[in-house]
């Protein structure tokens, strides 16, 4: 339990990410098809539907925007694009799922003006392609229990940090923790699955 909590207090280092701001106009505007969603969403103000090329595409209506979530069949990641109520975009960014933004968020005004775009991966040299090379060349399961993927930066350093599935016999996860910019591995650990009470 105690290598728990060092592992996480190790983590939380990481977890203000820094990333960098610079506006820029886009000529390029979407927009949410409020008319489609409203013929097809179901009475928890939701539609789902599939794209031509088999992508996923999730839409809701939250209580001041409207959110939508594409997952491409052969991508890691999630685009999720938020909607002011008349139906321009908000933002936009890649998303792994449930772990950490990749890329560059762009935000805009009501009026559909870029107004911020911020780079999540600035700090990070060693890339998202570099982790998932060492990923595949470990032959790590991403799809087995225990698989996340976490990265932060901060003033005090960058870092990607795996875990995965290292032994389901003994109950054992790896932890690889590896600096962002050179893409040493700082530390290499195991710890048992968590507990369940």
């Amino acid at each position: 339990m105690k290598t728990i909590f060092k592992y996480i207090l190790f983590l939380m280092l990481f977890t203000n990410c820094k990333a960098q701001n610079k506006p820029q106009n886009n000529t390029e505007m979407k927009s949410f098809d409020i008319e489609t969603f409203e013929k097809n969403k179901n009475q928890l103000n939701e539609y789902s539907y599939f794209l031509d090329d088999s992508s996923k595409v999730h839409q809701k209506l939250r209580q001041s925007e409207y959110k939508e979530v594409i997952k491409h069949k052969d991508s890691y990641f999630e685009i999720i694009n938020r909607y002011y109520l008349s139906g321009k975009i908000k933002s936009t960014v890649a998303f792994f799922p449930n772990q950490f933004l990749k890329g560059v968020l762009k935000e805009y005004d009501e009026q559909g003006n870029l107004i911020k775009e911020t780079d999540y991966d600035a700090p990070y040299k060693y890339t998202w392609e570099d982790v998932l090379a060492l990923i595949q060349k470990r032959e790590i399961d991403m799809n087995a229990y225990g698989f996340k993927i976490i990265r932060g930066s901060n003033e005090k350093g960058t870092a990607w940090s795996i875990t995965y599935n290292k032994s389901e016999k003994d109950m054992m996860l790896r932890v690889v923790i590896i600096d962002g910019v050179t893409g040493e591995i700082i530390k290499e650990f195991d710890e048992p699955y968590p507990s369940e009470d």
